[in-house]
């Protein structure tokens, strides 16, 4: 998306611009990923740490800013306001609060509520065009309708007229979005699912119009096109070992193909996506803290890692098992065989005594924490045999990666020394290569060990990570706009938060590695 013309604009009205683009982002409650994207724009356009760190306040807080009306030129106006308006869309959702912080925008931007209206309508049928369609059907009613907010419970639709409480509902999910046209033929729809009205309400900003919301009165499946519009990926390729029916119904299950000893039959389960309410710690690690709506909960980082039961082959991501005949390994599986089975098997004998508990969707504390060991000394061995430097360093990046979520897993065990001693592991495994990693690898690393030298409250090692970020591009040769020059200023405000509340961020004054555990 285009920016305005930041270059031209006065110091004032960057951070104006920047502080909207960061109202936006936290208009609707919440920041998405995606709309993070839009903030490292930015801050990129900023001169001040102080105005940098403000930005990050409103998002760390939720809070949308204090703006006033800017005067401004007329054109720089109109590309804020349209890029605003695809911001708003950015998340694939567009709620009433995102459009009332939308208008205020405008408004203090001399803008009319017809110009203001358009534009937000126009950002909403854009993000339309690649959103689910279905065929509603209610009594003599049949229309069709665009399908938001889909999740295992059910769904979202706009009406130009309220229905009736209650009512029963039979939905029939397209093949094929706006955008797309079905080939000559095709069958449009999938089979018919009943549904029935949950509740509604008349759109503030729509006059005339009613956001309606729909639940699914019969089980979700794969004939209905509701899965294929929760997990698209996981229907574009569809594991040759066939689906594992799962007993919690925020889990999907596959059999994956081990390459190590060719064992068809490897389970992966995959979280519904947004299923979980989750929460971070001071490194970063998410721990998954309830069901964020109607879904079974599920603690994943006790599942999270798959592992083969007849090897102990273990990863997190499904390329490194099997899916179908045509797949190859990114790594030499033959050369991955040699002394492995020596090497994981008492870990594999502890996997295999817990029985199918362990393969399962029910793994215990103990085991979830046995499966990472299995996760790090199978990247160790792979780092251990890669040739390519880039390759083994990737494979230690990854081991680190299991470390961490360990760590979490145990300090919430109450296993602080072991936890401390998995971070003291990520350190001797990732200083050794840290400089020789590039772009965005480079400064999450140092971000990391920078936040585990504070941790031990070693500051003078924590400082060489700091000053190596400063340093980074000391020159400014980094071309604005880039990834990289986005990580960058991301990541350098890590570190000066990190810094700014060093002196609660050791393991002295924590007693988790969560800081709203200690308040």
């Amino acid at each position: 998306m285009q920016l305005p013309d930041v270059e031209h604009m006065s110091s004032a009205e960057r951070n104006w611009f920047a502080s909207s683009i960061a109202g936006m982002i936290v208009a609707d409650g919440r920041a998405d990923q995606t709309e993070l994207e839009f903030l490292k724009e930015a801050i990129n356009f900023l001169d001040k740490k102080e105005e940098i760190s403000q930005i990050m306040a409103i998002i760390k807080n939720g809070n949308l800013p204090e703006l006033s009306p800017l005067e401004i030129d007329s054109k720089q106006a109109f590309l804020m306001l349209k890029y605003l308006s695809q911001l708003m869309v950015a998340d694939s959702d567009l709620s009433s609060k995102e459009i009332e912080f939308f208008i205020s925008i405008g408004r203090f931007l001399g803008f009319s509520n017809e110009i203001l209206a358009k534009f937000w309508k126009s950002a909403r049928s854009l993000l339309e065009r690649d959103l689910p369609q279905g065929m509603i059907e209610t009594g003599k009613l049949k229309v069709k309708v665009i399908l938001t907010n889909v999740d295992e419970s059910g769904f979202t639709f706009r009406m130009s007229k309220p229905l009736m409480p209650k009512v029963k509902i039979m939905l029939r999910v397209s093949k094929f979005h706006q955008s797309q046209q079905p080939s000559e033929g095709d069958e449009e729809y999938w089979q018919v699912i009943a549904c029935k009205m949950f509740n509604q309400r008349q759109l503030k900003y729509d006059g005339g119009c009613y956001m309606v919301r729909a639940t699914f009165e019969q089980k979700i499946a794969d004939e209905h096109g509701v899965l294929q519009i929760l997990h698209p990926e996981s229907y574009a390729v569809v594991s040759k070992g066939g689906y594992i029916e799962t007993k919690k119904n925020s889990l999907h299950g596959s059999n994956l193909h081990c390459y190590i000893c060719d064992n068809p039959k490897v389970p992966f389960y995959v979280l519904q996506s947004k299923s979980m309410k989750t929460k971070t710690n001071i490194f970063g690690i998410p721990s998954y803290v309830s069901s964020a709506g109607e879904l079974d909960y599920c603690n994943y980082s006790l599942i999270d890692v798959a592992s083969c039961p007849k090897c102990g082959f273990s990863s997190n991501h499904k390329d490194d098992f099997k899916r179908l005949d045509t797949d190859n390994p990114h790594f030499d599986s033959e050369k991955f065989s040699k002394e492995w089975s020596e090497k994981i098997a008492p870990l594999l004998k502890k996997a295999q005594d817990s029985g199918e508990k362990y393969f399962g969707e029910e793994r215990d504390t103990e085991q979830g924490i046995l499966s990472y060991d299995l996760a790090a000394a199978t990247f160790e061995h792979m780092a251990t045999i890669e040739t390519d430097v880039r390759k083994k360093r990737e494979a230690l990046r990854r081991k680190a990666s299991m470390l961490m979520v360990q760590s979490e897993l145990l300090m919430e065990n109450k296993d602080r020394e072991a936890a401390e001693a998995n971070l003291n592991k990520v350190v001797e495994d990732l200083e050794p290569i840290f400089e020789s990693l590039d772009g965005s690898a480079l400064l999450h690393v140092c971000v990391l060990l920078f936040q585990i030298k504070i941790y031990f409250n070693d500051l003078q090692s924590a400082a060489q990570y700091m000053k190596f970020m400063d340093n980074y591009d000391s020159e400014g040769k980094l071309e604005e706009g880039t990834e990289e020059y986005k990580e960058l200023k991301v990541n350098s405000a890590k570190v000066k938060a990190t810094f700014d509340d060093r002196e609660i961020l050791t393991k002295e004054n924590l007693k988790h590695f969560h800081l709203d555990d200690d308040e």
